[in-house]
């Protein structure tokens, strides 16, 4: 269970789950809320919001979770999804060092059509140090896919991790860009402090509804993790990002948060 403080300012995750064994597998029930609090929210804005709730039985996995869209990098300078939750019906065949995997997902609120349909599909392998991850996602609305390939692995004292995505359209799955690739070292200095930086690259910017638009945009940044304490951890990150802009020039910002986190 963790519960940590974000830059929301403030947002606890409560998960319950319970397991049984069964003739087909591992029967599984999970359900996640998610507690915010902040200065600035109206009053009529919903402060607790479902996070998960899915039933899951062997590989089957059917209900309201995070697709395999929301994996992500080491740190905090990459974005490699659009929309990473739906109510979805998936299943994973695991071999141990091979993953394959199907899902078929409700795209409502990601498309105009209400009852819009994806389809992602997955293909993992690891070996020692080294995983790959090979995903895609097709959006039936707008008849557009995206394709996103993921590679860890552990290098000297710390892992390496690059991804990259490329996308025929903007979809559900990825609007951004036409392509992106990002890259991220995380280095466990001690016990305690692991330092990562990392760095994202978007090529052909979207706008309306199509990548044609020769704008760029790039960040790059560092996180730290310190363990105070068992427990008890903090992360503090800090991002430089540089946004071409329509009618050339471009637009720069830094951003940042720094983050406590309770583990139970």
């Amino acid at each position: 269970m963790t519960a940590p403080l974000t830059e929301s300012p403030s947002s606890q995750r409560l998960p319950f789950d319970a397991k049984s064994d069964t003739e087909y597998g591992t029967l599984t029930g999970f359900f996640a809320a998610e507690f915010n609090a902040d200065n600035d929210t109206n009053k009529g804005d919903s402060l607790i919001d479902v996070d998960e709730a899915y039933i899951q039985l062997g590989g089957l996995k059917a209900g309201f979770f995070y697709s395999w869209w929301d994996k992500g990098l080491n740190g905090e300078s990459d974005s490699l999804g659009n929309v990473t939750e739906f109510n979805s019906i998936a299943y994973l065949y695991d071999g141990g060092s091979f993953q394959a995997g199907i899902a078929v997902d409700e795209l409502e609120g990601a498309t105009t059509k209400n009852n819009g349909v994806g389809v992602e599909g997955i293909v993992s392998a690891s070996v020692g140090g080294v995983s790959f991850d090979l995903l895609g996602g097709f959006d039936t609305e707008v008849e557009e896919g995206a394709i996103r390939a993921l590679l860890s692995a552990d290098l000297g004292p710390g892992t390496f991790q690059i991804a990259g995505i490329w996308a025929s359209d903007p979809n559900a799955y990825w609007n951004a860009s036409e392509w992106t690739v990002a890259a991220s070292y995380a280095f466990k200095a001690t016990d305690k402090l692991k330092i990562t930086p990392g760095a994202q690259y978007w090529s052909d910017l979207r706008t309306g509804n199509t990548f044609d638009s020769g704008l760029d945009k790039w960040r790059a940044g560092l996180t730290l993790d310190y363990a105070i304490t068992e427990g008890l951890a903090s992360r503090v990150s800090v991002q430089y990002e540089d946004t071409d802009t329509v009618g050339g020039g471009s637009n720069d910002q830094v951003k940042g948060f720094v983050r406590l986190q309770r583990n139970f």
